[in-house]
């Protein structure tokens, strides 16, 4: 093996796959990094049995092959390597099949590598069921959708977020039980039934990798797996086994009052109120609607004290009284999910669930499950 590359190409691609990079010490192989050198291109691969990205590099300008070949380098060490290099172009030569020597300006490492027949054999290949999306709405619905997955190992399910095509719209649904979020997308055309549930951090860090703007994502699915095509980049991920739960009947659709407000005005009240709220189990808040349309958030803290907020609110649809607690994470989570200005919260009781819709948000509603107010 033998080539020349790029400093600044080569570390872009090493960051993206390295999202892939396996911890566990029981299978050191897969803390490596596959490099392939073959039809003057480069192929790095890196995999952790959850996920796998492969980056392939065939810019001719800023890589030059003299000589095929296959390593599999330690990944950390491959990583911070070139990082630290200030080298325009860096030089790798293999040699004795398991070490690489890599030369930056006057910089000169030798990296040994791990055993390249060790390293799983990993299939990218395409599946006859797939979906087309731009990056900027794929990073819109893992956005909107995997803070409300759960993190619990209790239910597996549910630490997925759904994917579910009917037709001409696709529905993505995440939930842990206690909030809820769902966005449905309308496409210009019909797509093959398609029922899987994609694992929620496997979403979130392919989010780390794609940029906003109109590059047309590949979604590839099989039984068992997802294939995300971005650019020159394949991003593989498993899926969970088994049914996601069927959540439509969850979401009311008759309120006894729906309430506009600004939407980081109520951001801001929140975080004031909860200042108090010094862990994930007194988080609860309380939001009061009185009859004369006026509207107080307040939060208790038996150890530090009291906070009270008073809001305007921009709409207000039946003059009634309401009392209604619940977590002030959850419903922050739920707020900045939401691109509109204007926010509207749809109560159906002070103690069934409510749900958040916005007026440029289409088609997505964050539901989130009340506590007794103490």
């Amino acid at each position: 093996m033998k080539f020349t590359i790029n400093r600044d190409l080569l570390l872009q691609n090493l960051s993206a796959v390295s999202k892939a990079l396996s911890t566990k010490v029981q299978m050191p192989i897969l803390t490596g990094i596959k490099i392939e050198v073959a039809n003057n291109q480069l192929l790095l691969t890196a995999s952790n049995n959850e996920i796998s990205i492969q980056a392939k590099i065939n810019d001719k300008r800023l890589l030059r092959v003299t000589e095929d070949g296959t390593i599999v380098a330690p990944g950390k060490y491959l990583i911070e390597l070139v990082k630290k290099t200030d080298s325009k172009d860096i030089d790798f030569i293999g040699y004795e099949d398991n070490s690489i020597k890599i030369l930056a300006d006057k910089s000169d490492f030798t990296l040994k590598c791990l055993d390249k027949d060790n390293y799983p054999l990993i299939s990218f290949d395409d599946s006859k069921v797939f979906i087309t999306i731009d990056a900027a709405n794929l990073k819109q619905i893992i956005r909107k959708s995997t803070f409300a997955a759960s993190l619990s190992e209790a239910r597996v399910i549910l630490t997925g977020v759904s994917f579910q095509t009917n037709g001409n719209q696709m529905k993505v649904v995440a939930t842990d039980s206690y909030r809820l979020s769902r966005k449905v997308l309308v496409f210009d055309h019909e797509y093959p039934e398609i029922k899987i549930v994609v694992p929620a951090k496997s979403l979130d860090e392919l989010n780390k990798i794609i940029e906003e703007g109109e590059e047309i994502i590949e979604i590839h699915f099989s039984k068992t797996k997802a294939l995300f095509k971005y650019k020159d980049l394949m991003y593989q991920t498993r899926l969970i086994d088994g049914t996601f739960p069927n959540t439509d009947s969850l979401i009311p659709t008759e309120f006894i009052t729906s309430v506009k407000f600004n939407k980081n005005d109520l951001i801001s009240a929140i975080e004031r109120v909860s200042i108090f709220n010094s862990n994930e189990a007194s988080d609860i808040v309380k939001l009061t609607l009185n009859a004369d349309k006026t509207c107080e958030i307040t939060s208790t803290s038996n150890e530090i004290g009291d906070a009270k907020e008073e809001l305007n609110l921009l709409e207000c649809s039946d003059s009634i009284s309401l009392q209604i607690a619940f977590s002030s994470n959850y419903f922050l989570e739920a707020l900045r999910s939401f691109n509109s200005t204007e926010i509207e919260i749809h109560f159906t009781g002070e103690i069934k669930p409510f749900i958040v819709t916005g007026e440029y948000d289409i088609n997505l509603i964050q539901l989130i499950l009340p506590v007794r107010a103490a």
